[in-house]
């Protein structure tokens, strides 16, 4: 047992005896997030009360994000189990959902999709044509982050193999002003200390029309120093930007919501350490510094028909990237002992997308929801790795540039018939269609590496099918969905195609409801990956290139649970597990180096820990000066992982106990966070060369110590 996890274990029986300590009940009443009440979601793109859906779906309140101080995915996705972080620098995380990744090197660059979707309300954010930068939204005035786990290929179409994340945003209100003011500080162990500024008004117009306005401004504080550049606490990190939306209501029937925002990324150096991934440093020649900007907007109109809805949701979003590195290591690796070689890249991608949708009202034995989807995505890269003493007869080493387009087009279908009796059987589906062009320019060495237009696309069908039976406040069902990927083109020499992956899902689960305020949600998974896409290394001359080929199939079985416990009015707690095993079933071949290797069937798939646990305590009580205080504790774990498919990176498993207090008081809140309490340093990634050199690995860790202090006036 983990030293962390015996403190949050003392702490949470000890909060079990303060309510029977207690004098008095919290001054004002919990707050809704408290409750164990039945939250309602749209995973099914049709409201539905969260506990309902054939499925499992996490629901992470916009609140209480903001109680627990999340700064970003590291901070909530500990919370949902089967869900893990793989770390990277800014905007450049990787989630895996249940075991699903094929990745076999964190230094791969083949132009893959994502295998879990990210969304931004129903407008997918991930690009079609490859990882590319998909920005980490800032979880300040969300109304709720969901979690959906299992493949959403009916319904969201590619990209969410293993499943899909997907933030709502607090709207506009009508009826009331509001506006919220914070001020915060952050403080990291062995680093600096940084300032955010947040900042959210809501202004009606009149009865028919409102406005809300969103600005941040938010800087991580460094804390890994480069001792290369004799730079300490280089890795700090500003995020800056906001949003406006827009609700009008001009007859009864119709609601239009216009959302612009804008999100910059600034940083500093890498996030890394290399050599001890005991010590906060690094040892590059050079500063990694990079920027990016990610633009959304979006227009989405509602029209009430009387039994149904009408929905059209207009997407647009671009992104914009700029780096400088160093990879003077990296290439002494492969034998090229150079003074200097550096790396300078830069990318874009854009998208715009319409869906059209009816959807049934909640009520009535036959709920439903059908509509059209296209999307359309063009992007451009530059990559230049540079020697400037030109010791190999060239100054760029390497200087690629790519474009690449996609298009997507499908009709789907969802919908559940009430059985009587309790039970109900739900069908559903999606029909695409696919396509895709590449092409790549540069030199390698001074020699050209030129490809053709190279097009592609695919089409197909992803169904889904369910039945569930609900008795009393439980319900237990079981779901068969398929899932798909786009196809595409690598981006190394050479240029070569590479067919798009299905994943088929078999679940059961039940929501039980054993006790008053007991909730007890258990669900049992089987993924089954087909032609699956993995990573793999060919030699183009003196240097590896990533890339992508359909040599492989894998499977992944698990189990889920989750625990709600309302103790008593003034104390929760809340326990998770998941426990998965996600393996190849068919030999793999890659390079290692120069020399292939063949992976047996029966390998580990990186990314994911077999066993990661959450338990959370939440106490509620009066504070001084008649304050209403809280204070909530939070431990988690995540086991051993491989980091690439050939196993030569490993992770060992690592904790991390948060601990919480804020008071309220009429409009002001006061906050205070401790986030790694115990100051562990958890590997969360590794970068290093395909051959497994032991040399050169690049740890990216959990973040430090933190202590955050915040002052909230909700206006």
């Amino acid at each position: 047992m983990t030293k962390s996890f015996r403190l949050s274990a003392i702490m949470l029986s000890l909060s079990t005896a303060w309510p029977v300590m207690a004098q008095q009940a919290p001054t004002t009443p919990p707050t809704a997030e408290d409750e164990l009440q039945r939250v309602v979601v749209t995973a099914n793109k049709r409201s539905e009360k969260q506990r309902e859906v054939a499925g499992t779906v996490s629901v992470i309140s916009g609140n209480d994000l903001e109680r627990r101080g999340a700064r970003d995915q590291e901070d909530f996705l500990k919370l949902t189990p089967g869900v893990q972080l793989n770390r990277g620098d800014p905007n450049n995380n990787g989630i895996t959902i249940r075991g699903l990744s094929s990745q076999a090197s964190p230094e791969s660059g083949g132009g893959q999709q994502n295998p879990s979707g990210r969304y931004l309300e129903d407008v997918p954010l991930a690009s079609p044509i490859g990882k590319g930068l998909v920005a980490d939204i800032l979880p300040f005035d969300l109304d709720r982050i969901e979690v959906l786990r299992g493949p959403q290929g009916a319904l969201f179409g590619s990209g969410s193999l293993g499943g899909a994340l997907r933030y709502v945003l607090a709207k506009p209100d009508m009826k009331s002003f509001g506006a919220t003011a914070q001020v915060g500080v952050s403080r990291v162990s062995q680093g600096k200390t940084a300032p955010s500024l947040y900042g959210m008004v809501n202004v009606p117009l009149n009865e028919s029309a409102a406005l809300r306005v969103v600005a941040f401004d938010r800087t991580s504080p460094g804390y890994i120093d480069n001792i290369g550049t004799m730079t300490k606490d280089a890795n700090k990190t500003n995020q800056t930007g906001g949003r406006i939306l827009f609700t009008v209501k001009p007859i009864k029937e119709l609601t239009a919501t216009v959302v612009t925002s804008t999100q910059k990324t600034s940083q500093d150096d890498f996030s890394y350490v290399f050599g001890d991934a005991k010590k906060l440093e690094h040892d590059n020649p050079t500063l990694g510094r990079g920027t990016s900007q990610f633009d959304f907007s979006s227009l989405t109109v509602d029209y009430d028909l009387g039994s149904t809805t009408l929905t059209s949701i207009t997407g647009h979003w671009k992104t914009k990237s700029n780096g400088v590195g160093d990879d003077t290591r990296l290439f002494g690796t492969l034998g090229m002992a150079l003074p200097l070689v550096s790396r300078v890249s830069s990318g874009a991608s854009e998208s715009q997308s319409q869906e059209l949708r009816l959807a049934s009202k909640p009520g009535g034995n036959f709920s439903w929801v059908a509509g059209l989807f296209y999307q359309t995505n063009k992007g451009n890269g530059a990559g230049k790795q540079s020697d400037p003493s030109g010791a190999f007869g060239v100054v760029d080493l390497v200087d690629l540039m790519t474009k690449q387009k996609a298009s997507e087009s499908a009709v789907f279908f969802d919908g559940e018939y009430s059985l009587g009796g309790g039970w109900s059987a739900g069908l559903g589906g999606r029909s695409y269609k696919t396509k895709t062009s590449f092409q790549q320019t540069g030199t390698v060495f001074g020699g050209p590496s030129n490809s053709p237009v190279l097009a592609g696309g695919d089409e197909g069908t992803t169904p889904k099918a369910s039945v569930k039976y609900r008795f009393n406040d439980n319900m237990w069902y079981a779901l068969a969905s398929k899932g798909y990927r786009y196809g595409g083109v690598n981006e190394g020499p050479p240029a070569t195609p590479f067919k798009s992956d299905t994943l088929w899902n078999y679940e059961t689960g039940v929501r039980l409801a054993p006790a008053p305020g007991v909730q007890l949600d258990l669900s049992a998974f089987l993924l089954d990956w087909t032609n699956a896409q993995f990573t793999y290394f060919a030699m183009n001359g003196a240097l590896p290139f990533a890339g992508i080929g359909n040599v492989g199939k894998a499977r992944s079985t698990g189990l889920e649970a989750a625990l709600r416990w309302k103790v008593s009015p003034v104390f929760d707690v809340a326990a998770s597990l998941a426990r998965i095993d996600a393996k190849t079933t068919q030999d793999v071949q890659t390079m290692a180096g120069r020399a292939p290797v063949t992976i047996a069937s029966g390998a580990q798939l990186p990314g994911t820990a077999k066993l990661q646990t959450a338990l959370q305590g939440n106490y509620r009580f009066s504070g001084p000066f008649g304050t209403a205080g809280r204070f909530n504790v939070t431990h988690t774990h995540v086991g051993d992982r491989v980091i690439d498919l050939t196993a030569f990176y490993k992770a060992p498993s690592y904790d991390a106990l948060d601990l919480g207090l804020s008071f309220n008081k009429d409009n002001w809140t006061m906050s205070a966070g401790l986030t790694n309490a115990t100051d562990s340093r958890g590997i969360m990634n590794i970068q290093g060369t395909p051959d497994g050199n032991k040399s050169f690995q690049q740890y990216y860790l959990q973040r430090p110590r933190t202590l955050d202090l915040s002052v909230r006036y909700d206006f």
